[in-house]
């Protein structure tokens, strides 16, 4: 794993090489700390070639970190929008199962929930809202904004990152969403042609 701190700029290695080195000899090696490495490098390898020509506004020191709290736990907040999203998923998985495939039994399961979300107009509203709101509950920590300052100036950084969980939940919000969105148009459509 330390011959991977080669791939580092040597101005980079000049600095903390040491320190990374002694870093890795606690913790064992594994793929992901393997790939850690190589982002790493190729990020620090990226920021100091944009610093010397100038075409990209990166602090010296290279990208910025995350120091919000929700940047900090990611999963804590995809698990939130996963529980968030969960009623309105599991109700339209039922309903396609009831109505669209026909599933037999299924429309004993679906029609009491029907009749008493009907009872309750909030609880209609909660199921449509909730994929929305988990969406922006998973994309939060995706997204980091930065400062800094890059040829004497403050500049705006934006840095998006991939995990896995949030992406997910992100991806099953939207498409959720979107098929409620659909759904509700389409009856508003129905309804206004009778």
């Amino acid at each position: 794993m330390k011959r991977l701190l080669r791939l580092y700029p040597a101005a980079w290695r000049e600095r903390y090489e040491d320190e990374l080195a002694d870093l890795l000899t606690e913790f064992p090696a594994s793929p992901s700390v393997l790939l850690d490495l190589i982002r790493g490098a190729l990020i620090e390898r990226s920021s100091a070639r944009w610093r010397v020509t100038g075409s990209y506004p990166i602090p010296a020191g290279g990208q910025p970190m995350f120091e919000h709290p929700v940047h900090r736990h990611p999963t804590r907040l995809a698990l939130l929008a996963l529980l968030l999203v969960t009623p309105t998923l599991l109700f339209v998985v039922t309903s396609v199962l009831a109505y669209q495939l026909e599933v037999p039994g299924m429309e004993a399961v679906v029609d009491p929930l029907i009749t008493n979300i009907a009872a309750m107009p909030w609880i209609d509203v909660i199921l449509v809202t909730a994929p929305f709101v988990a969406a922006i509950l998973a994309a939060i920590p995706l997204v980091g904004i930065g400062s800094g300052l890059a040829d004497g100036e403050r500049q705006l950084t934006l840095t998006l990152r991939a995990r896995a969980l949030n992406v997910f939940v992100l991806v099953t919000s939207v498409l959720l969403g979107g098929v409620l969105f659909l759904y509700l148009l389409t009856e508003f459509v129905l309804e206004a042609a009778r």
